[in-house]
Order: C-alpha cells, then sequence, then structure tokens
C-alpha cells in the first residue's frame, strides 16, 4: 500500500527537478498533467541539444575546411608562386646617376657635374657600425636617418622576416572593417624595395603574393643592413629624384651623411606619398608628419627625450635648389669630349655596342674623376665665348669657328674648347666639338712632328745643319714657299724658324714618307690621317687628305717639353661604378717617342719661332714674358686653316681657327691671338719657371754661314743645341780658336734676306 509521505516526498524529489521553478501544487493537478509537463520539457531539452550539436558540427567542418583550403593555399604559395629574384643586392644594375669629380687648388677630389638620363638618383653606402660609431671619415647614410624610416614606415623591420604578418591582417582587416580612420599599408621595408626594384605594381592579389615570398627570398639572402641600404637608395623623394644622396642635396644643399636629425625626419616623411609630403612645396603636411616620425622615434628608443625635443625647436633650413645637383643643361666642351672617350672606352673594354655604351654611362652611376682644371677650362670658355671679338664674319656671313685643347706633360687634358660662340646644344644633339671631331689640314704644323724631328732623331741633320731651299722636282711635283722665292742654302735653325717649305719635304723624301707616317701614327698618336697622306706634301707641308684635331696635335707637340715622352691625351684618370671599384683607369702607358736630347734640341729649335727676328710666331712672345715658350704656326692652302701649337714648361696647347664651310680668313694671326688669350691669363701668378734640358745635349755657338762649330774668327754666330753624338766639327773657313761653351744662352739669327754661303 502506498504511504502518502512516500508519495509526498517523492513528489516533492520531482518538483526539485528544476531547481529554478517553485514547487508544484500536487492538489491542482493530476498524475497525468504532470508526466505531460515532464515529457515536454524533455523533448525541448533535447531539441537545444540536437541544434547545439548541429551548429558545433557545422562549425567544425568550417574550421577543418578553412584550415585545409588555408592549408592548400599555403602549400601552393610556397610551392607555385616564384618569390626568387633576379636583382642582386650587392650589385644593383639599377639607373644611377653618373658623377664627375676634379682635383680643387689642395689636390683633394670634388664634385664637378652630374649626368642622369630619366633617374636621378646617387647611391650612397649604408655601414651600421661606422654609423652608430659616429666615425669620422664614414661618409655613408647616418644611422638617423635609417632609424627614421625605420619608425615611421616599418617598426618591426629589424626582426621580421619580410612580413610582418601582425600589420598586413590589420590593413586586410581595416579594408572591410574601418577600425582605422585611414587605410593603414601593410608593406614592409624590404616589400617596398621589391616593388622599386621590379616595378610590379598591379592591383591582383596575384601581385601581394608575389611580392610576399620576393620579401621572403630577399631576407634569406641578404643582411638587414644591405636591405634598408638598398632601400634608401631607391625610393622616391619627389621632383624626379631617387634615393637619399639626391634628396639631401636638393632640399638642404648637402650630402647625406651631414643631416641632422629634424632632416632626417624630414626625408623619411616624403615617401609615404613624394606630391602630398615634400617639404619646398607642401611645407605644412610635410611638418605634421615630420613630427609623427619624430614621436615615434622617441616612443621607440631611438633618440632621447632631449634630442626629441631639440629636433621640434630646431628650424628647417630649406634649400631646395636645382643647383645643388650639379646639372647643367648645357654640358661645356670639355665634358661633351669626356663623355665620348668615356663611352668608347666602356665599349672597347667590355664590348658593348655604342648604343648600350652611351645608355649605360648615363645610367651606370659612374664617378669620373676628370683630369679638367676647372679655372682653366673656365678661362677657356671664357675665350672662346667671345664670338664679338673672335668671331670674324667670312665673305658669306658665316662666323669664324675654332677649337683648342690645353694639356699638362703627362697626357692630361686641363682644359678644351670646341667652338667660337656661345655653347648652345650638347654633343650628340646637333652639337659639334671641333676639338674632337674638326680634322683640318695642319700646314706648316706638321714640319716639327713629320720631318724635323725625326730627322734629327735619326742623325740625319742637326741643329745647324746647312741646307738648299732651292727649286727641286720630285716626279713632277716642286714644291713652292710661301714667300714664293728660294733663299740658297741656309740653316736648320733658320728654315724651322722662317717656315721654309722646301726643307721639310727634302727631309720627308729622305726618311721615305712611310717612316715619316709610321712615326706619326705610331709614335706620336695621330689617328686622323689615311693612306693618301702618305706622300711628300701631306707630311712635308701639312697639306693633308685627311688632318688632325687639336687633341691630338696638343699630345703630339707635348714630346718637346717633357723630354721625348708621348702620352696619349686622357680627359680622365679613372672610372668607378657605384660600389666604388675602379672599372677604368687611364692609360698611363708612355713610350718615348723621341730621345730626350732630340727633344731638347727641337724645344730651343721651336724657341726661335717665337724669340728670332724672323720667327712666324714671335708676336706670342708677350703672353708669357717671364719664361720661353716654344711654338709653330700652321696655315693651310688659301689660309682657309690658321693653327698656332706650342707650350710653355707648364702647359702645352693647339689652337686651331677656321669657317666650317671653308674660306680665306681675314686676320692671319686670329690662332696666335687667341692661344695668347687663353695661354696669358693661365700662366698669370704662376711661378716663373724653366725647360729642363737632356743632359746628353749641348750648347755651343755656331758659325752661321758654315753650320759648324764657331770660332773667333767667324764673322755671325749663334747659339745651337746639339746631341752629344752629333756635335759638328770646328769652321775651318774663317780660321781662328774655337770658341767655349756660352754660359748664357744669346741666339741671334741671320737677317732676313741674308744668303748663306
Amino acid at each position: 500500500m502506498l504511504d502518502y509521505d512516500d508519495l509526498f516526498s517523492s513528489n516533492s524529489d520531482d518538483n526539485q527537478v528544476d531547481g529554478n521553478e517553485p514547487a508544484l501544487d500536487l492538489n491542482s493537478f493530476s498524475s497525468s498533467a504532470v508526466d505531460d509537463r515532464r515529457k515536454k520539457r524533455m523533448r525541448a531539452k533535447k531539441g537545444k541539444d540536437r541544434l547545439l550539436k548541429t551548429l558545433l558540427t557545422v562549425a567544425l567542418v568550417g574550421i577543418i575546411t578553412c584550415s585545409i583550403v588555408a592549408g592548400s593555399f599555403i602549400v601552393y604559395v610556397f610551392t607555385a608562386v616564384d618569390g626568387t629574384m633576379e636583382e642582386n643586392l650587392n650589385d644593383l644594375k639599377l639607373n644611377f646617376t653618373t658623377t664627375i669629380y676634379v682635383q680643387n687648388a689642395k689636390s683633394e677630389w670634388v664634385e664637378y657635374q652630374r649626368l642622369h638620363g630619366q633617374f636621378n638618383r646617387i647611391w650612397v653606402p649604408y655601414d651600421r657600425n661606422l654609423a652608430q660609431k659616429k666615425d669620422e671619415t664614414y661618409n655613408g647614410i647616418p644611422e638617423n636617418l635609417v632609424n627614421a624610416f625605420i619608425a615611421i614606415e616599418d617598426k618591426r623591420f629589424r626582426v621580421h622576416d619580410g612580413v610582418d604578418w601582425k600589420r598586413t591582417v590589420s590593413a586586410f582587416a581595416n579594408m572591410f572593417l574601418h577600425f582605422y580612420s585611414s587605410n593603414q599599408g601593410g608593406s614592409t621595408v624590404t616589400q617596398q624595395l621589391v616593388k622599386n626594384l621590379t616595378g610590379d605594381t598591379s592591383q591582383k592579389p596575384s601581385r601581394k603574393i608575389r611580392e610576399i615570398m620576393r620579401a621572403r627570398y630577399l631576407e634569406s639572402h641578404y643582411s638587414k643592413d644591405t636591405i634598408i641600404e638598398c632601400y634608401l637608395n631607391t625610393i622616391a623623394l619627389g621632383h624626379g629624384m631617387y634615393g637619399v644622396e639626391v634628396a639631401s642635396n636638393y632640399y638642404f644643399g648637402k650630402s647625406v651623411n651631414e643631416l641632422s636629425l629634424l632632416e632626417c625626419a624630414t626625408l623619411a616623411s616624403i615617401t609615404k606619398s613624394p606630391a602630398k609630403f615634400v617639404p619646398d612645396e607642401q611645407p605644412e603636411n610635410n611638418k605634421l608628419r615630420r613630427e609623427t616620425v619624430l614621436k615615434e622615434m622617441r616612443s621607440q628608443g631611438y633618440i632621447t627625450k632631449d634630442e626629441y625635443n631639440k629636433a621640434l625647436k630646431e628650424k628647417l633650413n630649406l634649400v631646395a635648389s636645382k643647383e645643388q645637383l650639379n646639372e647643367s643643361e648645357v654640358n661645356n666642351y670639355f665634358v661633351d669630349a669626356l663623355i665620348v672617350q668615356v663611352t668608347k672606352d666602356l665599349a672597347k673594354k667590355y664590348g658593348y655596342d655604342e648604343t648600350h655604351a652611351s645608355t649605360n654611362f648615363y645610367s651606370g652611376g659612374y664617378k669620373i674623376y676628370a683630369t679638367v682644371n676647372p679655372d682653366i677650362q673656365s678661362t677657356v670658355d671664357t675665350v672662346f665665348s667671345n664670338s664679338d671679338t673672335y668671331g670674324i664674319k667670312g665673305k658669306d656671313g658665316q662666323k669664324l669657328q675654332g677649337s683648342f685643347t690645353v694639356m699638362d706633360y703627362e697626357g692630361h687634358v686641363l682644359g678644351l674648347a670646341g667652338g667660337i660662340g656661345q655653347k648652345t646644344v650638347n654633343l650628340g644633339m646637333s652639337g659639334f666639338n671641333r676639338a674632337i671631331n674638326a680634322v683640318r689640314q695642319p700646314g706648316s704644323t706638321m714640319k716639327p712632328i713629320a720631318a724635323y724631328s725625326l730627322a734629327i732623331e735619326n742623325g740625319l741633320i742637326n741643329y745647324s745643319s746647312i741646307v738648299n731651299d732651292t727649286a727641286t722636282n720630285y716626279n713632277g711635283w716642286t714644291p713652292v714657299n710661301w714667300y714664293k722665292s728660294y733663299w740658297g742654302n741656309i740653316t736648320v735653325q733658320y728654315a724651322l724658324e722662317r717656315s721654309v717649305n722646301t726643307i721639310p719635304v727634302y727631309l720627308v723624301n729622305k726618311l721615305t714618307p712611310q717612316a715619316s707616317y709610321d712615326f706619326l701614327t705610331q709614335k706620336l698618336g695621330v689617328t686622323t690621317l689615311n693612306n693618301n697622306d702618305i706622300d711628300l706634301s701631306p707630311l712635308g707641308m701639312g697639306g693633308t687628305n685627311g688632318g688632325i684635331t687639336t687633341l691630338e696635335s696638343a699630345a703630339a707637340y707635348a714630346v718637346f717639353g717633357n723630354g721625348g715622352l708621348y702620352y696619349k691625351p686622357m680627359l680622365y684618370k679613372k672610372v668607378e661604378d657605384q660600389h666604388g671599384e675602379v672599372i677604368l683607369s687611364e692609360d698611363t702607358e708612355k713610350h718615348l717617342a723621341i730621345s730626350d736630347d732630340t727633344a731638347t734640341v727641337m724645344n730651343h729649335l721651336l724657341q726661335n719661332v717665337v724669340y728670332g727676328s724672323n720667327g712666324t710666331g714671335k708676336g706670342a712672345a708677350s703672353y708669357i714674358p717671364n719664361m720661353k715658350i716654344y711654338a709653330k704656326t700652321g696655315t693651310s692652302n688659301n689660309s682657309n686653316d690658321l693653327w698656332f701649337v706650342g707650350g710653355s714648361p707648364y702647359y702645352v696647347a693647339s689652337c686651331w681657327c677656321g669657317y666650317d664651310t671653308q674660306q680665306a680668313i681675314s686676320d692671319s694671326a686670329i690662332a696666335m691671338k687667341m692661344w695668347g688669350a687663353v695661354m696669358s691669363k693661365i700662366h698669370s701668378g704662376l711661378e716663373a719657371k724653366q725647360f729642363t734640358d737632356s743632359s746628353y745635349a749641348v750648347k755651343k755657338y755656331y758659325c752661321t754661314s758654315t753650320g759648324l762649330l764657331a770660332t773667333d774668327s767667324c764673322p755671325s754666330k749663334a747659339v745651337g743645341w746639339y746631341k752629344k753624338g752629333s756635335v759638328p766639327g770646328a769652321c775651318k773657313t774663317h780660321g781662328g780658336k774655337l770658341l767655349e761653351t756660352p754660359k748664357e744662352e744669346k741666339e741671334e739669327s741671320k737677317p732676313e734676306n741674308e744668303k748663306q754661303e
């Protein structure tokens, strides 16, 4: 029998099944109603459990599916996407600005001019150890500049593997959720470098994947320092400038290693958007941005509080001038010639074709250490730009043109002009540099280099040898003198002083034209003659079929002032690539063109052209009054070409004048005047100096009648210079005692129309 107490007790337990509900009043419900209620609750609970299980199952399946998809995607990315890069960060082959350097008065190399194509950038190195030590000899990227860019562009640069995943995910999420006020860039410094190097700016997701993989590739192959160095040398910083060095030059007028903390922050502010943040055009935007950069540098521990506050108070000294870039819209003639020589030498050494070599010159980032003396070049430019004085008009209205080359005695070209008048175009843009391109007849300037020097070298003549100025037939051709007559027996000294035509023709004939031609082309570096010039008239009188330039003329005449050594004319001493490796060196190989005693004899013979009473160049003596010069004048057929070539103990120079469309020149002394205008200025203030005479040459008195050594009975005598092995004997015609060697040189010349015996 059921006990009520037991039943209540049991129901009480049932009523407490759901502790959140009050106990049921059993008197209000029947037993079946209680059962129904309990069943409903159980069914509802089971339904909730089934729904929860279903949702959990779906979520788990989704997670597994996403994991599989993500895993497959990652496998695809790492196996199918090519993340390698061909670029070698240790030797980047990008477009860099070529810079020309020259030596100043202290022999220090200083920047002279920059040349570039589409991209204007100069490589500057980064050495973290030296930058942190602030080594005084370090001229690379300063640590503050590196830290400024890292602080604002990629704060985890030193620790990530090329991709900042936190930043990347955040940037991606912000595209949809917009929890940042502006779009956040996810690219690291390494990724930006990849973009700069590849130029890959596609908006497709595949581009971002390639960029990520390439960034990881760079990080696995190069150090962080190499990556940041390349990045800072390739970024765009406004106004067509790339890299921090050119930007530093333009904005602040200084090299990057001289930047202050504020200036470093200013440059770091630009790269986000050059058009928006360049300090010269958007000063307020840049100010706000650089203050942010400084704040980030402070918060990230790169600078102290004092440094931060000091930088904020500092006034930004902005230069923003293209003059600081040492660019020139129109190059001077030396630079044009330098470009030609370096381009040819690059092509020759590395097998480039002409077009590639030229393009490579402007984009190779070369450092060219040029031979030009800026002061001398400025003087040359000033004289030759004066067309009002020197641009004599021809019969057809043309203005006279000319060229000029001045060198030292080791082949270094110090100044050069390729035309008279203001230079308005560059070579290769309808420009013409006559110093290297105008191949013109040398006239009588050919005589010393093709006839006299070789004849003395071979012992055919000496300083005072008697030669016969007479009409001589050479296979139907007879040379005629400019003075339309013949003087009979004269000395070699007089023949050269008066620029007699018959004597050098006679000497070339005795030497043979082939020997003379070979001497010019193989010993004196003349490259502009042709086979038709292997003849008496071209070599003896300078009426060539080819011709010569002032560049090669000056180099040939240098042998008379430096002891007979020939140096190839060079416009650079060395060329380095952007990493400082020497890729071209000057052609320092020299050879003995003539012996030093022959050079001394020729030097003194050519001095007579200037100081002799009948010298064709005697007007030049006034240009350099405190020291001796040697020289030779030259006039081609019909006075179409006028030359003056000569040297002082310091420099040798060649000047040519003529019309581009050949015609007679009215002023026969114009070449000497222009030579003198330059040489007088560049010698102003120089200490007086003498030529060094060979110890194998001696000076003696000679009899002007016989050409033999003079005695006290000889009626006319002069001082001559002789190779010790070619000293003539004593004059027996006049007898007497042989004169002693003169202690002071007092040269005398025969009267203009006096004939020798």
